[in-house]
């Protein structure tokens, strides 16, 4: 990953020590100093070390934007993907109206997924929803859908009802999906802005 070079602790902390060992050797046996002074003066190469050779930021630490890592977005794309896998899944064991209905779902999720991979600001925006509201939607869809097939016809208003209340999950999606799209026209739109006043305070008049 650019901008991540260095080895990782434990390949550091090897080269390390077989940096000091060879100064432990070298000046133990070569230049015969006491070994408790050349222990001290190894350890102390040791340590040099450490500091000179980088070290590669785990995904944790590499920081995407204030409180956001890598591995932030690495789950939620994951979390994203699942549930518009389910939601495909789930569309279809369903009938027409509602089959299409859920799938339009999936493509919401999938939309919200590309945004937030996209942009940390719509990740910041979006988490309480994927981690607290999106397992539910998916859960209760695929319940909604098991309950379907196995209903063949009984019950059709409570099954209708449970589908009006399932259908209203879109709108929701929809509106988070616009929100991130929002999210994006209004950052480039102010960074474009700005870029044209910096433009025109150096443009020759």
């Amino acid at each position: 990953m650019a901008g991540n070079a260095g080895l990782s602790d434990t390949p550091r902390q090897v080269l390390a020590g077989g940096v000091s060992g060879a100064v432990f050797l070298g000046l133990f046996f070569g230049m015969s100093l006491a070994w408790w002074l050349a222990l001290v003066l190894a350890a102390v190469v040791y340590a040099a070390a450490l500091l000179i050779i980088p070290r590669r930021k785990a995904l944790t630490e590499i920081q995407l934007g204030a409180r956001t890592t890598a591995a932030d977005l690495e789950a939620a794309g994951q979390a994203l993907l699942e549930a518009a896998s389910r939601f495909e899944t789930a569309a279809g064991r369903l009938d027409a109206d509602d089959a299409a209905a859920v799938a339009d779902m999936a493509r919401h999720v999938r939309s919200i997924r590309d945004n937030v991979l996209n942009d940390p600001e719509d990740y910041r925006l979006t988490r309480r929803f994927i981690t607290s509201y999106l397992p539910n939607m998916v859960e209760s869809t695929e319940a909604y859908a098991n309950l379907w097939s196995r209903a063949q016809g009984r019950e059709p208003e409570r099954l209708a009802q449970l589908g009006a209340q399932i259908r209203g999950f879109g709108p929701v999606l929809d509106e988070i999906d616009r929100a991130c799209i929002e999210n994006d026209f209004a950052a480039l739109e102010s960074e474009v802005d700005a870029l044209g006043t910096q433009l025109n305070r150096r443009l020759p008049r």
